[in-house]
């Protein structure tokens, strides 16, 4: 297997055409075909459905298309490590994320703090979430970015700082399959017949909606089979697999006409709660400990004023 043809198969998969994605590359579109060809003979399936006029996932290429850009991701890892390790003057802030959390709030929040140290480079690793606990006790990570906690105890040593909150939908396994409110919303209450799809082990998207459920006094049917990624639980709730619970973040366009907003009680949204944390007891750096006071002190003061 060759970490330049996986390379191909992520962009290709992110840009939907492999002359863009060649483009991107800087390689030619026979090299980059011929790379993914060479994987998808590799690995024993085709990753890609090709027409004329674009390219998309196969059935096969969704499922592994998240192990692929695990690897990606891990070279790139090493490949800063190896830099800061042979030029100490190269400063890094190691950002480490939930897949549940919406990655553009993150980086809009960072950009203030990046431009005022323009030495920095922020590298961001997506884990699930008993790696990124791991990894922040080991300092491999300088800040985690995650679900609150919905009821593990955290470590007296680490540093919890409130980030964001994000509106929770609702999709039906099949259209009309749950009745709506009157403002099209939908009530934890009259959901809990539903058959759910709780999608990847570690995200913290399952903890939160077996909290949701119990805390409205409803039981929670869960969907035994596993999707592996949020794409899947949609298209599983299209087709009547069963239905889903998501943030708004993680809900591609071609479902929100389908989406309702998951209501606890009457004019109270249920909440997905994001959190940063850090080490607060060991000696950092100090532009990590500027990236810990950007998060305590300007973070809330930028979303606040994003929202206005």
């Amino acid at each position: 297997m060759n970490l330049r043809h996986l390379e191909f198969a992520t962009v290709a998969a992110a840009e939907r055409s492999f002359s863009r994605a060649a483009e991107r590359c800087n390689v030619t579109q026979p090299t980059l075909s011929n790379g993914i060809a060479l994987l998808e003979q590799s690995i024993g399936g085709a990753i890609f459905v090709r027409t004329t006029r674009k390219v998309e996932l196969s059935a096969f290429g969704r499922q592994v298309l998240p192990l692929i850009e695990t690897v990606v991701r891990a070279r790139s890892e090493l490949e800063t490590g190896l830099r800061s390790f042979h030029d100490p003057s190269h400063k890094v802030v190691r950002i480490g994320l939930s897949p549940l959390v919406d990655a553009r709030r993150v980086s809009d929040v960072l950009q203030p703090y990046l431009a005022e140290h323009p030495g920095v480079e922020a590298f961001f690793k997506e884990c699930y979430l008993g790696d990124l606990d791991q990894r922040l006790h080991d300092g491999q990570l300088d800040i985690v970015i995650r679900p609150a906690p919905v009821s593990e105890a955290v470590p007296k040593s680490v540093v919890r700082a409130p980030f964001y909150e994000e509106d929770l939908f609702f999709l039906p396994r099949q259209a009309g399959a749950a009745p709506a409110a009157d403002d099209g919303a939908a009530r934890v209450k009259d959901i809990a017949g539903e058959t759910f799809v709780l999608g990847p082990d570690g995200c913290g998207l399952a903890a939160m909606t077996r909290a949701l459920f119990k805390n409205a006094g409803a039981t929670l049917k869960e969907y035994t089979g596993q999707a592996l990624s949020y794409q899947v639980m949609l298209e599983w709730a299209d087709i009547g697999i069963g239905a889903t619970i998501l943030p708004e973040s993680k809900i591609a366009p071609q479902f929100r006409r389908k989406a309702r907003r998951l209501m606890l009680r009457p004019k109270k949204a249920a909440r997905a709660r994001f959190e940063a944390s850090w080490i607060g007891d060991a000696a950092h750096p100090r532009h990590i400990v500027h990236l810990h006071r950007h998060f305590l002190d300007r973070v809330p003061v930028l979303l606040k004023g994003a929202a206005a």
